[in-house]
């Protein structure tokens, strides 16, 4: 409940600048890592197949940084990108990096696959956009066992090498358009990279999409759907708005850092929550679930010395809320847990259901 009420956001922006400021980098991600390998154990992360993607968070900080392209704004302007790995099948999140812009895929990804590859403990396929067409970066990516397909940049060399691939080599279907199964060159990638090549009919025209990987053994349709889903990550950063993930708390790499590790906590403790009701909740959203529970809700939130109070009017579910909140300092404690919360100023917080 205290995810779902957004309480964490009451403190002062003082106090949760220090807070996220005083943790090191690598203490968050052993704490994403940690969690994410949970995240494996209990069923949520398959791990056979991974979304791959890079998403820009505005910076309205006075910081000289380079301008960077935000595609939800369509302007160019300061960021901190983000790098992130999904599970396609569960759709939950894997780990993630923060960089300053100016950081390119070939810098950042090469990590986070080695990261998400601790979590999985397994070689998966990654489905990426085409900015992570770049020799150097799938050759190490190969070097790694991890499997990619995503679509060629492109351009008019690559135009030509498409317009002539024989009419006969398009000997496949893929949604009602011809695909042809062949082969291709990539600078600094040591070896032939399959290429698959759709033809299609477009306002009269002939138009190519291509696409490549170095798997071997799927055939094309498969790769295709699977990297048709590859857009389930861009929901991802949708559905995480409601959760703050893309308000910054600091300029501070590591802060940044923290901070997100947090708000992917509560993605996954959501998720958690709406795989438990199963039904209609497991296609709704972190804020159409918040919606649902807590509409009409009525509180009061109030400080008691070293105690947060916070007193519920009201709410119809407290029957199955209240055996988890009621005595919550002496539940943590019996688990050994320090109930003081550091971001709100080392208080302990109560609930009255009233």
């Amino acid at each position: 409940m205290v995810c779902l009420s957004g309480l964490p956001f009451i403190c002062s922006p003082v106090t949760e600048n220090r807070f996220f400021n005083q943790i090191p980098t690598a203490h968050s991600e052993e704490f994403l890592l940690e969690m994410g390998k949970r995240q494996k154990q209990l069923g949520y992360l398959k791990g056979n197949i991974v979304n791959t993607d890079s998403h820009s968070i505005r910076s309205f900080s006075r910081m000289h940084m380079p301008k960077s392209y935000l595609s939800k704004e369509k302007i160019y302007d300061k960021s901190i990108r983000t790098f992130w790995t999904q599970d396609q099948e569960t759709k939950n999140p894997i780990f993630l990096k923060a960089s300053y812009s100016g950081t390119t895929v070939s810098m950042a990804v090469p990590d986070l696959m080695d990261k998400t590859l601790q979590i999985l403990q397994n070689p998966f396929l990654s489905a990426m956009d085409k900015e992570h067409f770049v020799g150097t970066l799938l050759s190490q990516l190969d070097e790694k066992g991890i499997r990619v397909i995503l679509p060629i940049r492109n351009s008019d060399k690559r135009l030509k090498e498409m317009e002539a691939i024989d009419a006969s080599q398009f000997t496949q279907r893929f949604e009602g358009r011809r695909l042809a199964d062949v082969f291709t060159y990539l600078k600094d990638y040591p070896d032939p990279l399959r290429f698959l090549v759709l033809k299609v009919r477009e306002d009269g025209e002939t138009k190519y999409v291509g696409f490549i990987t170095n798997d071997v053994n799927m055939t094309p349709r498969a790769l295709l759907k699977i990297y048709r889903k590859r857009w389930r990550i861009e929901n991802l950063f949708s559905e995480g708005d409601f959760l703050g993930f893309n308000l910054l708390v600091s300029t501070n790499l590591n802060a940044i850092t923290a901070n997100l590790a947090l708000k992917l906590m509560a993605f996954n403790l959501m998720s958690a929550f709406r795989n438990d009701l199963g039904g209609e909740f497991l296609s709704m959203t972190p804020d159409l679930v918040h919606r649902h529970f807590l509409r009409n809700v009525q509180g009061k939130v109030k400080l008691h010395g070293d105690y947060i109070r916070v007193d519920v009017f009201g709410f119809e579910h407290q029957d199955a809320v209240r055996p988890l909140l009621d005595n919550l300092q002496a539940k943590l404690l019996k688990n050994g847990l320090d109930p003081r919360i550091p971001w709100l100023n080392n208080h302990k917080i109560c609930f009255r259901f009233m």
